[in-house]
């Protein structure tokens, strides 16, 4: 359930992130007198990073399968992108002296990390590497 509520949250980020989101930022560059180049540069990011979210939502549903039957091979995508957001939230609410928004990110990511951990089941060893 923890985990499935990471995977939405971040694959519905991407439409807060590309619809509501981008309205405040359009209008504040409204204002700023920057050149073409840049903008579309910056647009061109802001739309990357919306689908990098619903890329990551679709992996995290991707894995689930192998996750739930208590398998490991699929919890690779699943610990990266968890570790990402986990990250990336801590960093960014230092980096604004502490804006809570960014909490959202640290908790998606323990979210996903946490519920992977639980769900991949205990590590078991293979003969090979016993040796």
């Amino acid at each position: 359930m923890l985990y499935w509520l990471a995977a939405i949250t971040i694959a519905l980020g991407a439409f807060g992130h590309g619809f509501v989101g981008v309205v405040p930022v359009r209008n504040a560059f409204e204002i700023l007198a920057l050149p073409a180049d840049v903008m579309r540069v910056f647009w061109i990011v802001w739309y990357f990073v919306s689908a990098c979210m619903l890329a990551f939502g679709a992996l995290l549903a991707w894995a689930w399968p192998r996750l739930e039957a208590g398998e490991s091979s699929r919890s690779g995508a699943a610990l990266a992108i968890g570790a990402l957001y986990l990250v990336t939230g801590v960093a960014s609410y230092l980096y604004t002296a502490g804006d809570p928004f960014w909490l959202l990110f640290v908790a998606q990511g323990a979210l996903v990390l946490g519920s992977t951990f639980v769900l991949r089941g205990p590590r078991v060893e293979r003969a090979s590497e016993m040796r």
